[in-house]
């Protein structure tokens, strides 16, 4: 129960960034340190200065490789997808994805690019 002057946050959002690409049947790590980054600030910039982050090991097409999920909760009126989006289209050339992904409240949104 929220009172006084706690704070609820009912939106989650789950950011997933692949650290690996594939390309000529291989899966090719990706250095992206810096790309990471740069969306943090941006989110930052935007008032999101509170998420988590978890690398984990991810499965897609039967391939098996390194994630960072970035999980954020935020208020009805503030959304980090666009931000995300915009980053992702931004830096597709690096990360060669044909889709890109993020869970908003329990679900995952697959977006091809």
């Amino acid at each position: 129960m929220v009172s006084g002057d706690d704070m609820e946050l009912d939106n989650k959002y789950v950011l997933h960034i692949p650290l690996s690409k594939w390309e000529n049947d291989k899966i090719i790590p990706l250095d992206i340190g810096d790309l990471i980054d740069e969306l943090i600030k941006s989110l930052e910039v935007q008032g999101f200065d509170s998420f988590y982050l978890t690398k984990v090991k991810s499965y897609y097409k039967s391939r098996s490789y390194d994630e960072v999920l970035i999980t954020i909760f935020a208020g009805d009126s503030d959304s980090p997808r666009e931000i995300f989006r915009d980053w992702f289209f931004k830096h597709n050339d690096v990360l060669c994805q044909e889709e890109f992904a993020y869970e908003f409240n329990n679900r995952l949104i697959v977006e091809t690019i």
